[in-house]
């Protein structure tokens, strides 16, 4: 093992315990209630009657640790409201019941789910770190991967059952192995990288229903790779095969052990109630038809879930974002809430990283063709980047900067080879080279200090930009800065603090709280008896809180 694979090792190490220790005293933030109820159902019953709205692999390695546990089954005997619609299955009341009231300490429940999450970082990180080492050099591969490691966004999500990470993780394992196929078909289908890649691609289906966008995406690729050796049709054609190989040979298996214990006539019947309101019709008439259908039921449940992604992307939530409440999405919220949430040394190499790469002039080879063949890697990431940002803002729906994940491995990769090309640039004289090692020493120091200095809380993390006094807060009295005042959500609470609350209450002994929670984690677990359940609307006034 080389002395750079030792030192990533390492930070990857490093970076894991600061992921775990950051995470043991938090509740269950609001998707993992569900989450986790689903995901036990599915390896422990076989049974896919929660939380279709997302693919089963993440949920699958938080539930498969709950096994070992003596979790009372009568759970399952009773009736829960509160999901979709008329809300079949109630996935939210279910997800609490399994993890508060199953006879099991939920904590140790919590912590058991959250734990397998962290592979999805560990094999992020590692090919972060690879793809860079391999495209550029060691030293870019270690810069790579110290940009996305200590991102405190990336280790925010790395230990939570949710889907942004394991998104990530798709795109990235998806795009490598794709590539890798194209450079090097090998012996065509009987090849490694082609099952590679179509496993890879197929897995990636399952981590999150928006990298959807996979396929016309990695359809594109194939198109430039074709382009540049000569071979559109043959090497387009040759991409989608793989695509279509890796959908078949994953989704179906994956999801058919979902419906052992699911009945067809329930399937169809829960798909006819939640897909009733579907503005996709001809589609959704088509994935309730196949519903009960035994060789097509598997690939009716991933079109279900996926239709419900799009159903709820075309509708919408309810946002907070720079001093009002929208029901609509914003264009600007998502350049606004990245510049926020990043580390300012980190926004500071990606600017001048963009600067760089439109600053360097390429003299050898300046056709198309030979270009986009020099720098196929950095095309293939670009088009994603741009993919992503470009839907992601023009959507209909803005649900933190968590949804932007998918784009830090790319981003941190790009940065990496641009300071490598800088590096080696300013290497020609002495001067200019002790200036470049002092502004990296710094910068990189500067991102260090400030994620370590947030431990533990990373979810809430907002960077300097977010002090600065908005102007829709001058006629606010006991105004407080931070990035409250510009957006919230998963961007700052999503009901991680409940355990933090009730143990503060018990050391300052606290008998009373008035209590407006975000979450979906138990109250009177955590608090017992010294909370009021404040509901919406209980006060119209501020005197008449402060009355009661």
């Amino acid at each position: 093992m080389t002395r750079h694979s030792s030192t990533a090792i390492g930070i990857i190490a490093a970076v894991v315990i600061i992921a775990v220790s950051s995470v043991w005293n938090d509740a269950p933030i609001v998707d993992e209630v569900p989450h986790i109820g689903a995901g036990y159902t599915y390896v422990k019953k076989g049974s896919l009657l929660f939380n279709p709205e997302h693919p089963p692999l993440p949920k699958d390695l938080a539930g498969l640790p709950l096994l070992t546990l003596d979790i009372d089954q009568t759970i399952y005997n009773r009736t829960y409201e509160g999901n979709w619609g008329s809300d079949v299955n109630g996935q939210w009341n279910f997800g609490r019941t399994l993890i508060f009231h199953s006879g099991v300490d939920a904590t140790a429940m919590v912590h058991r789910a959250k734990l397998p999450m962290l592979f999805f970082f560990i094999t992020s990180a590692w090919l972060v770190f690879h793809w860079a080492r391999k495209r550029y050099s060691p030293s870019a591969g270690l810069l790579a991967l110290f940009l996305f490691a200590f991102s405190p966004t990336v280790i925010a999500h790395s230990r939570l059952v949710t889907t942004d990470i394991p998104a990530l993780w798709g795109v990235l394992v998806a795009t490598y192995f794709f590539v890798r196929w194209l450079k090097d078909p090998g012996d065509g289908w009987r090849s490694r990288n082609f099952w590679l890649a179509a496993l890879a691609f197929g897995f990636a289906q399952l981590a999150k229903f928006s990298l959807f966008l996979l396929w016309p995406y990695l359809l594109l690729v194939a198109v430039i790779w074709g382009f540049i050796n000569g071979h559109v049709f043959k090497t387009a054609w040759r991409g989608l095969l793989t695509m279509i190989v890796g959908f078949i040979v994953v989704i179906g298996p994956v999801y058919q052990l979902h419906l052992i214990n699911y009945e067809g006539f329930q399937q169809k019947s829960d798909a006819v109630i939640i897909l009733k309101d579907s503005p996709y019709r001809q589609a959704s008439d088509l994935v309730i038809w196949a519903s009960d259908k035994p060789v097509l039921r598997p690939y009716a449940a991933y079109a279900m879930g996926l239709l419900m992604v799009f159903q709820r992307a075309s509708g919408g939530n309810t946002t907070y974002f720079l001093g009002d409440v929208y029901t609509s999405a914003d264009k600007l919220y998502f350049p606004i809430v990245y510049a926020l949430k990043e580390p300012i040394p980190f926004l500071i190499l990606l600017l001048l990283a963009i600067v760089a790469a439109f600053a360097h002039k390429n003299s050898k080879r300046n056709r198309l063709r030979g270009w986009l063949a020099d720098h196929f890697d950095e095309t293939v990431m670009l088009i994603w980047i741009a993919l992503y940002w470009g839907t992601s803002i023009t959507a209909n729906l803005n649900i933190g900067v968590r949804h932007m994940l998918p784009v830090y491995g790319f981003t941190a990769i790009l940065i990496a080879g641009q300071f490598d090309r800088i590096k080696t640039v300013f290497s020609a004289t002495r001067h200019k080279f002790f200036v470049y090692r002092v502004s990296m020493i710094v910068l990189l120091g500067w991102l260090a200090i400030e994620t370590l200095s947030i431990f533990p809380y990373y979810l809430t993390y907002f960077n300097q930009f977010a002090l600065i006094r908005p102007s829709w807060t001058a006629s606010q009295d006991g105004y407080v800065p931070g990035g409250h005042n510009y957006v919230v959500d998963s961007n700052l609470d999503w009901g991680q603090d409940l355990k933090r609350l009730a143990d503060w209450a018990e050391k300052n002994n606290v008998q009373r709280i008035n209590l407006d929670y975000f979450g979906w984690a138990d109250q009177t677990y955590y608090l017992k008896d010294r909370f009021f359940w404040m509901t919406r609307g209980r006060y119209t006034t501020k005197e008449e809180f402060l009355i009661d």
